[in-house]
C-alpha cells in the first residue's frame, strides 16, 4: 500500500491577524496522499492546537474524506519536539500508531499558499482561483516595490491617465492605468480594460468593469497577513506600506490569480519607467515572465479629456455659417455604444457633455465633419470655445438647418431638409445622445473596416464632442 503522508502547518493568528488579540495557534493538516485538507483547528498553545487538529483529521476529516491515520507526519522546522510530545496521547485517543515517522521539512510554497487562502477567507477576502507560483509572486512584489520607491502619486493625480498596451506572447490587452493616492494616504495603480478613464466609469456606471486589476499600497490599516506574505517574496521589512492585489470580477472582488499577476507586473513596470522618463514621451519595454514568455508594454499619455463646462441659462446666441469652408463634407451615421471608447482613444481632443448618456441606447448618432480647407485644429478650437450643447435642427420658412448649438455660439453646418429629417429621427431614438466628430476622412461604408463590421474606415479624429439633447430638441 502507498505510504500515507500528512503535512502539518501551524501559525499564530495573533501575529497574522489584527483582530486576534491573544496567542491563537491554528494547525492545518494537509493529506499529501489524498491531496486535501483534512482538518483545521485552533488552540491556545502549540501542543493543544496540534492535538486537536490531528485528532479531528484522523476521526472526523473534512469534505467526506475517509477516516485514516498517517504513516509519516511532516512538520516545519522547530515543531518536531512538540509533535513528539503529543503523539503518545494521539495513540490512545485517535488510533495513531507508535511507529509513525515524524519528519522535519521546509514546506513548499504551495502549502504556504493554502494557509494564506485560509487566512484570506477569515478576513473576508476571496482567494485567487489559481494561486501564484513563487516566481510569479517574486516578480509582482518586485515591481510593486519599484512603484512604491518611485512614488508617482506625489506628482501625478488621477487625471493623469495613461494608455497601456500590454502583450504576453500572442495575447494583447489594452487599458487605462490610473495612479491613485495624490493627497491621500493610500496610493496604488488601477488598470481598467478598454479606453475609458476611471473617473468616467465611476460617473456613468456602478464602478470599474469586470477585468479591472488593482495594486493598492496599504498602511497601518492593512491586514498584517498581507505584510507577512509580502516579506516571503522580498518585501522590505522596514516598509510602512504593504501591497494588496485585487481583481474585480462579475461576482465581486478576488485576490489576484496567476495569469492576472503578469499584466499587473507589466503595467507597474511601464508606469514607473514612464514616470522616471518625465511622463512625456511614449515608453516601450519588456519583462521576462515566469511562464517562459516575454511580456511587452507600451505606455503613453491618454488623450486630453476636457472637463464639461457648467451649463447656464441660454439667453441668446449668434448663429453663423462660417465654421466650415465651402465644399466641406458632412456625414450622418450611427455607431454601437461600445465603439465610442475606440474613438475616444483615437481622438486628439475629447470634450464630454455635462449630461450622462442614457442607459440602454442601442446606437449612438454621429455627425462627422471634414472641412475642405483642412483646418481641422482650427475647427476643433472654435467648437470648444462655443461650448457645444449639441447638434440640433432649426426650422425656417426657407428650409431646415442642421446646427451646432453652443452656450457661446452656434454654427450652421448643413442646409439640407432631408439630412435634418434623418437627424431628428436619430436623436429621438437615442433620447438625444449623440456625437460630433471632426475628422480628415469621412467614414465610408465602401471601405469596410474588418475590426468594426458595419462601419467604414475613419480618418484621423481631431476632435470628439459628446452631447445630450434630451428628447431630440428642435
Amino acid at each position: 500500500m502507498k505510504e500515507r503522508t500528512w503535512l502539518i502547518l501551524q501559525r499564530d493568528l495573533s501575529v497574522w491577524l489584527r483582530e486576534v488579540e491573544t496567542a491563537t495557534f491554528t494547525t492545518l493538516v494537509l493529506d499529501l496522499t489524498d491531496e486535501g485538507t483534512r482538518a483545521v483547528e485552533a488552540g491556545s498553545t502549540v501542543e493543544e492546537s496540534l492535538r486537536e487538529a490531528l485528532s479531528r483529521a484522523a476521526t472526523e476529516p473534512a469534505r467526506g474524506m475517509q477516516r485514516a491515520v498517517p504513516d509519516r507526519i511532516q512538520v516545519p522546522n522547530g515543531l518536531v519536539a512538540a509533535m513528539e510530545s503529543v503523539l503518545e496521547s494521539l495513540q490512545d485517543d485517535a488510533g495513531f500508531r507508535p511507529d509513525t515517522v515524524i519528519e522535519e521539512v521546509t514546506p513548499e510554497e504551495g502549502a504556504e499558499w493554502v494557509f494564506d487562502d485560509f487566512i484570506t477567507q477569515i478576513v473576508g477576502r476571496q482567494p485567487a482561483e489559481e494561486r501564484l507560483f513563487p516566481e510569479d509572486a517574486t516578480l509582482l512584489y518586485e515591481q510593486a516595490r519599484r512603484f512604491m520607491e518611485a512614488a508617482p502619486w506625489q506628482h501625478w493625480t488621477s487625471d493623469d491617465a495613461l494608455l497601456v498596451d500590454l502583450k504576453i506572447g500572442s495575447q494583447r490587452m489594452e487599458g487605462i492605468a490610473t495612479v491613485m493616492g495624490h493627497g491621500s494616504t493610500q496610493p496604488g495603480l488601477l488598470l481598467t480594460p478598454g479606453h475609458e478613464r476611471a473617473g468616467t466609469l465611476m460617473e456613468s456606471g456602478p464602478g470599474p468593469p469586470p477585468g479591472t486589476l488593482l495594486m493598492q499600497l496599504e498602511g497601518t490599516e492593512g491586514h498584517p497577513d498581507l505584510f507577512l506574505r509580502a516579506r516571503r517574496y522580498g518585501w522590505p521589512a522596514e516598509s510602512l506600506l504593504t501591497p494588496s492585489f485585487i481583481s474585480m470580477r462579475e461576482a465581486g472582488f478576488r485576490e489576484l490569480d496567476r495569469r492576472e499577476s503578469w499584466p499587473v507586473a507589466l503595467a507597474l513596470a511601464g508606469v514607473v519607467k514612464h514616470f522616471e522618463g518625465g511622463g512625456l514621451a511614449d515608453i516601450w519595454g519588456n519583462l521576462d515572465l515566469p511562464s517562459g514568455r516575454r511580456g511587452r508594454y507600451h505606455v503613453r499619455k491618454a488623450p486630453e479629456m476636457e472637463a464639461p463646462p457648467r451649463r447656464g441659462d441660454l439667453i441668446g446666441i449668434k448663429i453663423t455659417q462660417d465654421l466650415l469652408s465651402e465644399g466641406s463634407q458632412i456625414q450622418i451615421g450611427v455607431m454601437p455604444p461600445d465603439t465610442l471608447s475606440t474613438f475616444r482613444h483615437d481622438a486628439d481632443v475629447v470634450v464630454r457633455g455635462d449630461a450622462v448618456f442614457p442607459a440602454g441606447i442601442r446606437s449612438v448618432p454621429v455627425i462627422t465633419i471634414t472641412p475642405s480647407n483642412r483646418a481641422f485644429a482650427g475647427v476643433v478650437d472654435r467648437l470648444k470655445r462655443a461650448r457645444p450643447l449639441g447638434v440640433t435642427v432649426i426650422n425656417r420658412p426657407e428650409g431646415s438647418m442642421l446646427t451646432v448649438m453652443g452656450q457661446r455660439a452656434g454654427y450652421v453646418i448643413a442646409n439640407d431638409p432631408a439630412m435634418s429629417r434623418v437627424w431628428e429621427r436619430n436623436l429621438k431614438e437615442s433620447d438625444g445622445a449623440h456625437v460630433l466628430m471632426v475628422s480628415d476622412g469621412v467614414t465610408n461604408i465602401e471601405e469596410p473596416d474588418p475590426d468594426r463590421p458595419g462601419l467604414g474606415r475613419p480618418g484621423h479624429v481631431y476632435g470628439l464632442f459628446e452631447c445630450v439633447l434630451r428628447g431630440g430638441i428642435t
